[in-house]
């Protein structure tokens, strides 16, 4: 319980930044602007928590090909194996980037409140605008990133599909030459067969994955957008006044 207590704590003063934040621009004719900037935070928070939990599901495939190996080694496999701690290596960097960005938007949010009450809404504005133009560049970044590593979860469930495929066809092989022998037809073996099955299996959170990022990757252009139209707002809403509210 007490591990869990700084992040608890953690989590109530960020809504509590967030929340006099919102206040702030609802104050000052910005209710756009905010909701907005709450969306983008929503977006990578929630881009956060899923890539996180695709890591997880990427250290049982993990497991599944390790006892693999034990029971069958090949160097398919071994590649494979590589190829999904690549992958998971990669998600994981993505998420902690995420993380971080999720921390620096409420950062600028609680900058920009302490700029507000020093020195007005120019100042605010001047906050927002250098602590957005950050997070739209590290968006960038991580946009480029998440389609590589797309690419990879492709080729990773193509080859996945492969060694399904070898399975099925070394099976086919093995059953057809009993039953030819025996004077019987062919027949093809099924999906349901040991080796076969596996590597649908297998396979299924990694194609979950590939659907997971392309919408990832939609978000992150959604996110930026809205960034945009944030500055773009913050521009024609300058105001030279420093009027102060109680915040």
């Amino acid at each position: 319980m007490e591990a869990n207590e700084p992040k608890k704590g953690q989590n109530t003063e960020e809504m509590d930044v967030m929340k006099q934040f919102m206040e702030l621009l609802g104050q000052q004719g910005m209710k756009e602007q905010s909701q907005d900037f709450m969306e983008v935070l929503q977006y990578i928070a929630g881009m956060q928590l899923q890539l996180s939990a695709m890591v997880d599901e990427l250290q049982g495939v993990r497991k599944q090909l390790e006892r693999m190996q034990e029971s069958q080694p090949k160097a398919a496999e071994s590649q494979l194996l590589d190829k999904v701690s690549y992958l998971q290596e990669k998600v994981s960097s993505l998420a902690e980037r995420l993380s971080e960005l999720k921390d620096h938007l409420i950062d600028t949010a609680a900058q920009a409140v302490t700029a507000f009450k020093e020195k007005g809404r120019e100042e605010m504005n001047r906050v927002l605008q250098k602590g957005i133009s950050g997070v739209q560049s590290v968006l960038s970044g991580c946009r480029e990133k998440m389609v590589d590593v797309l690419t990879s979860y492709e080729k990773t469930a193509n080859q996945i599909d492969s060694i399904g495929d070898e399975f099925k066809q070394i099976g086919n092989s093995v059953a057809n030459v009993g039953r030819l022998l025996t004077g019987k037809g062919t027949k093809e073996v099924s999906d349901e067969k040991e080796g076969v099955a596996l590597t649908r299996v297998l396979n299924m959170p990694v194609k979950k994955h590939i659907s997971a990022l392309k919408k990832q990757v939609e978000r992150i252009d959604g996110a930026v957008a809205k960034l945009d139209k944030i500055c773009a707002g913050l521009d024609t809403g300058k105001d030279k006044e420093t009027s102060r509210v109680s915040v």
